[in-house]
């Protein structure tokens, strides 16, 4: 199945231009919901910085917390809310990138797909499975379709997507530079490409039809390079040695932070010929570094600043809280019960506000089982609320703080306080659906990037978002023979970018060589334009 062609924006906007300039009011609008840090939530009163009327609406005995869920997760607001806390959700939904998945064939060969769970997925989790069949495939059509013989793997860790794109009998019989910054990454991906070998030469592996060639174990290479944003050069530099004058491309796999921002420069100021990129993990972007910042990458978001609070509001996956309720929920507590022990040990003088926030980290179900054992309330009366003086005693041992405060002080602290459980978990949903507008602004500004140095940009969801909130793809197609390209810009004409670069699961392509004016529902942005400029297809109905 081919690959689709241009990006899906949502409708109502007529050019890409227009969608920058909406996205950046919105986020100007409401920039202050995620900059709230959640856990000086109550220290800080972050309660009062919302609309009166919205205070007044959540405060009101007829709110149920549960609306909360549908609201984040479909858009869904109670008849009786505010107008205007309609409108804002409205208004942020419809900013939002299409996500239903795009279907590009790698689940059509049965035989192939077999292959891979029988001897490629050993130690992977399924929500890992299905990314790297997914993405395996798409790198090894872009690869046959451009010509590509070496495909490099940036952050390719432990090597899973390696090994399916080298060894699977589905593969283009590319060869891969498998690169990762640690050493034990690359131990342990050898590790497991040695135990891989043995199988596939191994008489069960021939029965089932795989035909193991003299010499295929050399087209999987591992090496440590680190690769950021002002260290792009040695990885052009080993993946042109490793290629050999052959066409070479770059791929990653859920690249943190500005790991992806750096696979993107490299792949323009190199000759690579397509890259197919996953970024994830928003908040290890880096702002304010001149050239080499992570974000703004494109001109289109000069001087616009989203701050570490809000890039990590942008990695939530409200799309997953309807299915798990309860966890949601639960979630909603953790988050309260932190902000509550910040605010609890202020009023008790164990820190100033001035003081950094201590690493609390996630306290576990095991900690806080700990926690009863060690404070002996096994034999506590029932009705006696012990959930947040457990937290405190599990999270000031995390902390290793010396301060034990009394059971008597921690229930005080939590009956003081116990309207902020319902604050907490409004704030907390109200940040979260600000979150896909930042993704949208850091997806432009990649797509507006490259399109200064690609002729053609798509994006489409190529994972389940549910299962993957997080993905991001590429592909290409054979050079158009009708494009005249100057000489000059030859080595720039001759890439094709296509990376899915919304970690919630959208896809975003440059095709560089082939110019798709036939795509479906797509409408043209820029105006006319020669073929050796830019040229940009948006297509997609918002749902």
């Amino acid at each position: 199945m081919a690959i689709p062609s241009g990006i899906n924006i949502p409708c109502g906007f007529d050019s890409i231009d227009e969608y920058v300039v909406v996205l950046k009011q919105m986020y100007k609008e409401f920039a202050y919901l995620p900059a709230m840090h959640i856990v000086d939530f109550l220290v800080e009163d972050h309660w009062s910085e919302l609309p009166q009327d919205w205070q007044e609406y959540f405060d009101s005995s007829a709110f149920d917390i549960e609306s909360l869920i549908p609201m984040a997760s479909q858009g869904q607001v109670p008849a009786d809310s505010p107008e205007s806390l309609s409108g804002f959700v409205r208004q942020m939904f419809g900013l939002r990138f299409p996500r239903d998945k795009i279907d590009t064939g790698a689940s059509d060969d049965k035989v192939a797909v077999g292959d891979i769970q029988k001897y490629f997925l050993n130690g992977m989790k399924p929500k890992k499975q299905a990314e790297v069949i997914d993405l395996a495939h798409l790198v090894s059509q872009v690869a046959r379709e451009t010509g590509t013989e070496l495909v490099v793997d940036v952050g390719a860790g432990q090597g899973y997507l390696s090994r399916v794109v080298a060894y699977s009998a589905a593969g283009s019989r590319a060869s891969v530079l498998a690169v990762d910054f640690a050493q034990g990454q690359k131990r342990g991906a050898e590790t497991f490409q040695k135990r891989l070998i043995k199988q596939l030469r191994g008489k069960k592996a021939q029965t089932d039809g795989y035909r193991w060639q003299e010499g295929d174990e050399q087209r999987l290479v591992h090496c440590v390079v680190k690769v950021g944003m002002d260290s792009t050069g040695e990885l052009v530099q080993m993946a042109r040695d490793q290629a050999g004058g052959r066409k070479w491309m770059l791929c990653g796999l859920h690249a943190c932070g500005d790991l992806s921002s750096a696979i993107l420069k490299a792949f323009v100021e190199s000759d690579a010929s397509a890259v197919a990129l996953v970024p994830c993990c928003y908040n290890f972007i880096s702002e304010n570094c001149g050239d080499m910042s992570g974000f703004p990458l494109s001109t289109a978001f000069a001087g616009v600043e989203i701050g570490m609070n809000a890039l990590k509001t942008a990695c939530q996956a409200t799309v997953r809280w309807e299915g798990k309720p309860s966890e949601t929920m639960e979630s909603f507590k953790r988050n309260y019960f932190r902000a509550l022990l910040h605010y609890f040990m202020i009023l008790k003088g164990q820190l100033s506000k001035h003081d950094r926030f201590p690493t609390v980290g996630g306290v576990t179900n095991t900690e806080l089982a700990e926690a009863v054992e060690r404070e002996q309330m096994q034999d506590m009366a029932e009705g006696i609320d012990k959930e947040f003086a457990l937290y405190v005693y599990a999270a000031l041992r995390k902390m290793q703080s010396s301060w034990h405060p009394s059971l008597g002080e921690c229930l005080e602290c939590r009956r003081s306080m116990e309207h902020g459980f319902r604050q907490m978990a409004v704030v907390w949903t109200l940040r979260s659906i600000v979150g896909p507008l930042i993704e949208g602004m850091l997806v432009v500004d990649r797509a507006m990037y490259l399109a200064q140095h690609c002729s053609s940009i798509s994006a489409f969801a190529l994972f389940d978002p549910v299962t993957s909130p997080r993905n991001v793809g590429a592909g290409r197609a054979p050079l158009n023979d009708a494009l005249d390209v100057p000489e000059a810009r030859r080595l720039k004409c001759e890439k094709t970018f296509e990376a899915l670069c919304f970690p919630v699961c959208d896809w975003l392509m440059l095709n560089l060589n082939k110019i798709n004016r036939h795509f479906a529902i797509s409408r043209n942005i820029f105006p006319p334009l020669q073929p050796a400029d830019t040229h940009i297809h948006f297509a997609g109905q918002y749902y």
